[in-house]
């Protein structure tokens, strides 16, 4: 949910208290921190769990004052003036002390305001190495290695860390992308970022969430995320099966591959980008159905505006 505070707070009640009827716990709603002190009263007034919504690596804000802070390509270029795919790709590098302790504050800040559920982090991994097979036409691609300038991060700190550790720079082999000691590193790099944030939150008493990729096995592959060691309380992981060229049955069978993997130490919520065309209630009530039985806990909508009153009376039946 995008809030606006344009939005009266007689408004937003409505709002809550339509969602909170029809069986929707929780909203993850972006916005600035003022809008989040509002919100965590009306959601405590309609019993609905307010999570603050921010994105984690991908932050262009800090473009021109700290541009050693952005990720580089295998090709040199800095996402500072060559960002990849789209122009408000501009990640930051996980690698950078700086980068850490910026947003690590950050979310205890927002764990903090009274009323509030919990943080969740968005783009909380590298750009991707690999679009969803169904994406790749728009962008006149055909992915089928990794691409030089769309494998991050090689800025000089991580190139450093990487040989101070391992006695060798990347860039001196032949094909990076095939050293898979290269690549633990970087996995590891965002590993222990991420924890960092969840110990923060947690000293805060508040839960920690996230956006991620369909599995831990694609993700690791197509973004470097090892969310599967994120140690976080619940995963939303995206799954946008018609990207993948995929049919609706592939997201209960994405819940039972991530439950084999990491047990059930954390909550999981599918994601579904939310077609009511797609959709149908019979659809989302078997959707549903699956879930729950692969070991999901439940649904995740993106976006809630476009959740229908038939898909609510699905998730009350």
């Amino acid at each position: 949910m995008n809030g606006s505070p344009r939005i009266t707070p007689d408004e937003l009640k409505a709002i809550f208290d339509r969602l909170q009827h029809g069986g929707i716990h929780g909203l993850l709603v972006s916005g600035p921190n003022e809008l989040y002190e509002q919100l965590g009263k009306i959601g405590y007034q309609t019993g609905i769990q307010i999570h603050t919504w921010r994105w984690t690596i991908n932050r262009g804000q800090y473009l021109e004052q700290h541009p050693e802070w952005n990720a580089v390509n295998r090709l040199g270029q800095s996402v500072v003036d060559h960002p990849p795919y789209v122009n408000y790709y501009r990640w930051l590098c996980p690698s950078h002390p700086e980068v850490r302790d910026l947003l690590i504050q950050d979310y205890r800040s927002l764990a903090a305001i009274p009323g509030i559920s919990g943080v969740h982090l968005d783009y909380v991994r590298y750009s991707d190495i690999y679009l969803p097979i169904g994406l790749q036409p728009k962008y006149n691609l055909v992915q089928d290695h990794e691409m030089p300038e769309f494998d991050y991060c090689y800025c000089p700190r991580c190139r450093e860390g990487f040989r101070s550790r391992h006695g060798y720079d990347p860039l001196d082999l032949p094909d990076p992308s095939t050293d898979t000691l290269w690549h633990q590193y970087r996995l590891d790099l965002l590993v222990d970022l991420v924890r960092a944030i969840a110990d923060a939150v947690h000293e805060v008493k508040s839960v920690v969430t996230a956006a991620v990729f369909p599995t831990p096995e694609i993700a690791r592959r197509m973004v470097r995320q090892d969310w599967s060691r994120f140690q976080l309380d619940a995963y939303m992981p995206m799954l946008y099966h018609q990207f993948y060229h995929e049919p609706v049955e592939w997201i209960p069978q994405c819940i039972q591959d991530i439950r084999e993997e990491m047990g059930d130490t954390s909550s999981v919520y599918a994601g579904i980008m939310n077609n009511p065309e797609v959709f149908t209630p019979e659809v989302l009530a078997r959707t549903y159905d699956q879930v729950i039985s692969a070991g999901g806990q439940g649904l995740s909508f993106f976006t809630a505006g476009g959740v229908t009153e038939e898909q609510l009376k699905v998730l009350t039946r």
